[in-house]
Formats: structure tokens, C-alpha cells, sequence
């Protein structure tokens, strides 16, 4: 063989090897494990007027220990997952992690101080099973003494 047909040679099994990379890359996941069939964020203190989960951060959450931990569940527990998370402040940071299934949300200072209502959502990308929670920091209980 010539240099020029070796080179021929080589040419063409790069750009082979190149296009069966990209459809590789471009093919959809495993869809044969199960979908998920529950989503539920486990961690509340209990529901409002509207049925939405809402959990008091006030203790948990301060200016020394800017971090709260949330955590869900989904069943069946081998279920295929592409979880999505959505806060409801632009400025608040959070971590997903998945294998745990865990939820680290990091509040500013500001956050604190202005005692900033976050509403937090998760959602499956592919099943689109939604489950929210409000976290809050819920003021001391307000005492009204009746008039005598």
C-alpha cells in the first residue's frame, strides 16, 4: 500500500469512529428500569389551608449554620430518576444529592435576616411527578388575651 491509501485508511475510520460516538452519545437512556411511581419530600412539620407541605426552619437554620437539609423519597426504590430542582429565591444555592437522596440549601445572610419564605420544588423529568414544600420562618406564636 501506498502513503496516500494508508492515510486514505485513517481518514475514514476517524470519521467513522467519530459519527458512532455521536450516535452513541445522542441514543435515549436504559428505559427498561421502572419509573418512578411515588415522589415525596419526607421532611415536613405538616400542611397548610392550601394542602402544601410546609416545615419551621427558624431553629434549625441561623447566621452560624446557614445550611438546611432537605429530603425526599421515591418509590419503587430502583426506579429510573431524572429529578429536578427549582427554588423559589434566585439567590439562595442549593446541591443536589442524588444518590442520597438529599437536598442541601444554602441560605445568604440576607436570606436570614429578612426570614426570606422559600419554596422549594421537586420534579421527575420523565413521569413529571411534582412535590413542593415552603420553608419558613415562622414567627413565636402570637397570644391574644380575650377583654374581661
Amino acid at each position: 500500500m501506498t502513503k496516500k491509501g494508508i492515510v486514505f485508511i485513517i481518514l475514514i475510520t476517524s470519521v467513522i469512529s467519530i459519527m458512532l460516538i455521536a450516535v452513541w452519545g445522542s441514543l435515549p437512556e436504559n428505559t427498561n428500569t421502572a419509573a418512578i411511581e411515588t415522589l415525596e419530600i419526607t421532611d415536613y412539620d405538616g400542611v397548610n389551608e392550601d394542602e402544601e407541605k410546609v416545615k419551621d426552619i427558624k431553629n434549625i437554620v441561623t447566621i452560624s449554620n446557614p445550611v438546611y437539609l432537605l429530603l425526599y423519597d421515591y418509590g419503587p426504590s430502583d426506579a429510573y430518576a431524572e429529578i429536578v430542582i427549582t427554588v423559589s429565591e434566585p439567590g439562595i444555592q442549593f446541591q443536589h444529592d442524588s444518590i442520597a437522596k438529599q437536598i442541601y440549601i444554602y441560605y445568604t445572610i440576607h436570606a436570614i435576616q429578612e426570614e426570606l419564605i422559600l419554596t422549594v420544588t421537586i420534579k421527575d423529568q420523565r413521569t413529571h411527578k411534582i412535590d413542593m414544600i415552603t420553608l419558613w420562618f415562622q414567627p413565636p406564636d402570637v397570644i391574644i388575651v380575650p377583654d374581661l
